[in-house]
């Protein structure tokens, strides 16, 4: 696109990488080439005959079922999404529709199936293995075959057209990822973003709360309040004011451990269903050097190995009580490399965080360090581990309003996660506010990904497309010009030369150059005044979300007035600036403080 040329103009505002630089002889490389180049554009594929040879048009149909509220919330919105296309409930003789719970599936497999035919029994089987799959298989079928797209909480769409239906099986799914976790909607309503969840296969949405309604399926479900960031939290010690922030105790003192087991037996004896528990460190780097720790340590190459001991003999007491839980721990920063000697006991799940990775090229990016330590902890892991999660990062926590150039990288991450035998993600988000940024897109491709994370570009695409014109209205086509544009610069950016990571300024990924600042926002701005004229009753959403513009241009231009109105139309909609940021700091838009460069408007305080 002609328009990437102007782009380079902004960089009289780069600021170098703030986490490691890329720089690295290191030779792993887990995916293909295609899939380390992805693209930005939808390739064009000959589509399949739809629908198929000796597909019926479904107009009449009964329905019934089970009696569980899964089982009731399934036949309830199947029915009345049907309705919606026009197929008729009225009659008794209309083509028979089950849907019902069959465990052998397994947890949230599902299947569905057709017989259509003369001469033959007709009739339309859902079958889910428990409670979220009966949903998810109502949900994808009504996506599937009768076109239906939840969005987001906010935004269903049930596109005018019938439903046809075929003999034989129609969808047969079992998930690649057991866990499929994202906390992006976790400020609105529970019924609201729980019902969400439920449609678009997300079994997770905090791990803070406990398990949703059964009306959903409930959730996949951690004991209460040991979700991360729970060593200390465990101690339950009241001179420690944060503990989850708090320098981690000694992992080798006996009246620690016993302690830490002792809580954690008595919060699942509240919720002793729960499947799984958060024996984690404190969300810093401060370990404990005592003379027996720096002993494990050093044997095991990684203070991982003081940690994962200590978990092990967690694990080992509580397995005789709870044979079907599974104790969680991190493998994050100074713990992300494997230890030498220690193994995971078989009830012990490892989470490789990764926070220290940049996101303006995939994981798999082989010149990129920080990427490539990542690569060479999951490997190590997986050599002892069969029991893999990822945390993972999807937004720019320091500044949310921001344009995070990362839709570029999210199929290819997923797709290595899925090929490193991982077992449940987490894509973490801005959890404190509706977004001012591209948080809805990105929210429903994540959920599209965790549910099918081998899907094609031109899959992934057609869901990019098919969202923004939903959302943005007729002029979204700009608004995907928009993010090709920020993509390109992204993905081009030389690795070398460092990356973004989760924390980075909103330009540190552009090239140096000489500017002509008018030109790049005169360009960006006719995107959106083009979104935003043809946007009609979606003119709220292109208004919002154009707020990352606004946002950017404040850099290039800090002005007063300008950002105190600013500031007010985004904390009146409830939007945070950054994960420690309800109100836009002070400092940040005083008027002496914007003759600062903008390099500085977030690190100089009065």
């Amino acid at each position: 696109m002609k328009h990437f040329l102007s782009l380079v103009l902004i960089a009289t505002l780069l600021l170098s990488c703030l986490l490691t630089g890329c720089k690295t002889d290191d030779p792993i490389e887990e995916t293909s080439p295609e899939t380390t180049t992805p693209e930005t554009t939808t390739p064009e594929e000959e589509k399949p005959d739809f629908p198929p040879e000796g597909a019926i048009t479904l107009t009449a149909a009964t329905i019934s079922g089970g009696e569980t509220p899964a089982e009731l919330t399934a036949l309830n919105d199947l029915k009345n999404y049907l309705e919606q296309k026009g197929v008729d409930f009225r009659s008794d003789s209309g083509f028979p529709i089950t849907v019902s719970i069959d465990e052998s599936l397994g947890d949230d497999a599902f299947r569905v199936t057709a017989v259509v035919g003369e001469g033959k029994e007709q009739g339309l089987s859902i079958v889910g293995g428990n409670g979220r799959g009966i949903l998810y298989g109502v949900y994808q079928f009504l996506e599937k075959h009768a076109d239906v797209r939840f969005f987001t909480p906010e935004l269903e769409v049930c596109n005018p057209g019938d439903v046809y239906i075929w003999d034989g099986v129609l969808l047969d799914y079992t998930p690649t990822f057991e866990l499929r976790h994202t906390d992006w909607y976790n400020w609105m309503d529970d019924t609201q973003k729980h019902a969400w969840a439920a449609k678009t296969g997300i079994n997770l949405m905090s791990g803070w709360k406990r398990s949703w309604s059964e009306d959903f399926g409930g959730s996949f479900t951690y004991a209460p309040d040991l979700f991360v960031h729970t060593i200390s939290f465990l101690l339950k010690d009241p001179t420690i004011k944060n503990p989850r922030t708090a320098d981690n105790p000694c992992l080798t003192d006996e009246t620690i451990y016993n302690t830490v087991l002792s809580n954690v037996r008595k919060s699942l004896e509240t919720d002793p269903t729960a499947k799984i528990v958060s024996i984690s460190q404190n969300d810093n780097k401060n370990y404990c050097e005592c003379e027996n720790c720096a002993a494990i340590t050093a044997e095991e190459g990684s203070p991982s190995g003081t940690l994962l001991r200590f978990v092990n003999r967690i694990a080992a007491d509580l397995a005789p009580d709870y044979p079907d839980l599974t104790i969680d721990t991190l493998a994050y920063q100074d713990t992300l490399p494997a230890p030498k000697i220690t193994k995971p006991a078989p009830n012990v799940c490892v989470r490789l965080c990764t926070i220290e990775c940049h996101f303006n090229h995939p994981l798999t990016e082989v010149s990129c360090g920080s990427c490539s330590k990542f690569r060479r902890a999951i490997k190590d892991w997986g050599a002892i581990c069969d029991n893999l999660y990822i945390w993972d990062y999807t937004t720019n926590y320091a500044y949310y309003l921001a344009t995070f150039p990362n839709f570029h990288v999210l199929r290819s991450n997923m797709q290595f996660f899925a090929k490193n035998n991982v077992k449940g993600v987490y894509e973490q988000g801005n959890a404190s506010g509706p977004s001012g940024e591209f948080g809805e897109l990105r929210t429903y491709l994540i959920s599209k990904l965790l549910m099918n994370p081998s899907m094609t570009s031109k899959e992934y695409y057609t869901h990019m497309d098919e969202f923004l014109a939903a959302y943005y209205g007729e002029g979204w086509q700009n608004i995907r010009e928009y993010i090709d544009a920020f993509t390109q610069y992204a993905k081009t950016y030389p690795s070398e030369k460092g990356g973004m990571g989760i924390y980075s300024y909103p330009f540190t990924f552009f090239p140096e150059a000489e500017a002509d600042l008018e030109s790049i926002e005169e360009r960006l701005n006719e995107y959106w005044d083009a979104a935003e004229a043809a946007a009609g009753d979606r003119l709220e959403y292109v208004q919002r979300s154009r707020w990352q513009l606004r946002y950017l241009s404040l850099f290039v231009h800090p002005d007063l007035e300008t950002a105190t109105q600013f500031a007010a139309e985004v904390e009146a909609a409830g939007t945070k600036w950054s994960e420690r940021n309800a109100k836009l700091p002070e400092y940040a838009y005083e008027q002496k403080l914007l003759a600062l460069k903008p390099s500085e408007w977030f690190t100089k305080k009065k």
